[in-house]
């Protein structure tokens, strides 16, 4: 009677709770019908796991027929040795209950899971806000350091600057008490006293606000950027499975392109997501703006996973990815995409691709499209090209990146009203 239950218990599926059909064996050793694991399966992604043991699998493992246990079964079925159908009903529902215990156990195990994750989310986000506190307390501790060094500075110079103008004051009054003009040779030797109002420290006061504004900048785009957790009904793929457009789609990324950086033959338009070539200066003069090469820079600092779209309609574009420190002044190879350690660039004409970093140039292969996605993996040192709407691969890039990156786009050798633009995707 013991052996007929062990038997019965063999092979029984802990899905449907009936004898096996088509018996399965997954990795972890457990064993299923085909059917029941399938479905199961079908409604999990990316990651599989066993219903019994949770172990996980990854990929998807390709099952086979087990030999021995469909033996089993059917012997069970057909075999002279076969109890009495009352008997084998009864040792069934004993083996369902015992199998329904079981999966009770499971679950409750899941809860006992499910609390102690709850508990570690509610610890960790108890440590980043008093990390994120203690930095920003620090930040204040250093703007406020600085400014001490500032103001001491100022003061300093003040003194200085006041010790001259009481020597000069000094020095008239005793020429005025003396009550005699030295000689005529000499009363050429006048005091030149500035007259009208003088903005003493000016460069101080604009190399403060510069600052500032630039903080404010940084913060905002920082901050912007954060991203504390996946949306809880949207599971995102890992890069390596990404094929399809809706794929890229979900790290999609609105570029939006800074004036201040745009050459002044470029013109922006549609909310600075698209540039044209102008035959006339656009933009004054900007500390950050390209004064040679026809080349902009998004306003968006990018980490992390990011995707977006560039189409053209010029026949000559550079798509880059560039540290904000890339130099904006003259002609050297220090300003171009591509031409330097601080910039990525694939080169787009009428004859193909390449693509260049460090002024060394790759020829790239393939079909031509007014369209190029890009895909941005910041922290895995990830960067990819393709041809959109299809995604056919123009050229991957792997290294790694110790900045964040800002988008930028060429218009070099184009005919005036050229354009390229940021597609708005969502």
């Amino acid at each position: 009677m013991a052996q007929r239950g062990l038997q019965l218990d063999s092979v029984s599926c802990p899905i449907c709770l009936d004898l096996l059909k088509d018996p399965v064996t997954t990795p972890c050793g457990h064993s299923y019908c085909m059917r029941c694991i399938n479905l199961h399966w079908d409604q999990q992604s990316f990651r599989y796991s066993c219903p019994e043991c949770r172990e996980g699998f990854s990929p998807r493992p390709v099952l086979g027929k087990n030999i021995m246990l469909t033996e089993l079964v059917e012997q069970l079925k057909t075999g002279p040795t076969a109890p009495p159908a009352e008997l084998q009903g009864a040792e069934r529902a004993q083996w369902r209950r015992a199998l329904l215990v079981q999966r009770l156990q499971h679950k409750e195990t899941d809860m006992e899971r499910l609390q102690q994750e709850a508990q570690d989310i509610s610890r960790s986000a108890q440590a980043a806000v008093q990390r994120s506190g203690d930095s920003f307390t620090e930040m204040a501790l250093l703007l406020e350091k600085r400014r001490s060094e500032v103001e001491q500075q100022i003061r300093s110079e003040e003194q200085t600057q006041l010790r001259q103008v009481q020597e000069l004051q000094d020095q008239l009054q005793r020429d005025v008490t003396e009550g005699l003009l030295p000689p005529l040779t000499v009363s050429t030797d006048t005091v030149r006293v500035r007259t009208g109002t003088q903005r003493y420290f000016e460069d101080v006061t604009t190399a403060v606000s510069a600052l500032r504004d630039k903080l404010e900048l940084t913060l905002k785009e920082d901050l912007t950027n954060i991203s504390l957790a996946p949306s809880p009904v949207r599971v995102l793929q890992s890069p390596a499975r990404l094929s399809t457009r809706e794929d890229f789609l979900q790290y999609f990324t609105t570029i939006t392109l800074d004036p201040n950086t745009a050459n002044s033959l470029l013109s922006l338009s549609e909310g600075n997501t698209r540039v044209t070539v102008t035959a006339q200066q656009s933009y004054p003069d900007h500390p950050d703006r390209f004064t040679v090469f026809r080349q902009v820079l998004s306003r968006e600092a990018l980490t992390g996973r990011c995707y977006w779209e560039v189409e053209r309609s010029a026949k000559w574009v550079r798509i880059a990815l560039s540290y904000g420190d890339i130099q904006r002044k003259g002609d050297s190879e220090e300003c171009l995409f591509g031409s330097n350690d601080k910039s990525w660039a694939l080169y787009c004409d009428r004859n193909g691709y390449s693509f260049r970093f460090n002024s060394v140039m790759t020829e790239v292969p393939g079909p031509m499209t007014c369209r190029i996605g890009v895909f941005l993996d910041h922290s895995a040192g990830v960067l990819s090209f393709y041809c959109a709407p299809s995604m056919t691969l123009l050229h991957r890039v792997q290294t790694t990146f110790t900045l964040p990156l800002y988008t930028g786009l060429g218009l070099g050798w184009c005919n005036t009203g050229d354009t390229a633009h940021f597609l708005q995707l969502q």
